[in-house]
């Protein structure tokens, strides 16, 4: 069985969408990482290591169709295991 595919906001390459970290706007004011991949509402899917690509080209901001703030992502993504 083939896993379900994900394009990375950053690189815009395909991947396993396990491989991938999946962020979500939580509704209040604030960028989160969806651990289990499976909250609810539009979320952006990356590599952890393509999130200043993606905080550059705009891609997190247009995928969850709203202004965020690159410094709070950056704070969400510190947080996440290396590797």
């Amino acid at each position: 069985m083939t896993m379900p595919q994900r394009m990375c906001a950053g690189c815009r390459a395909r991947a396993d969408k396990t491989a991938l970290v999946r962020l979500v706007w939580d509704g209040a004011e604030s960028v989160i990482v969806d651990r289990l991949q499976r909250l609810p509402g539009r979320g952006v899917y990356l590599h952890a290591g393509c999130a200043e690509r993606a905080l550059r080209a705009r891609a997190l901001a247009r995928g969850l169709r709203r202004p965020i703030d690159g410094a709070a992502v950056r704070r969400v993504l510190s947080t996440l295991p290396v590797g």
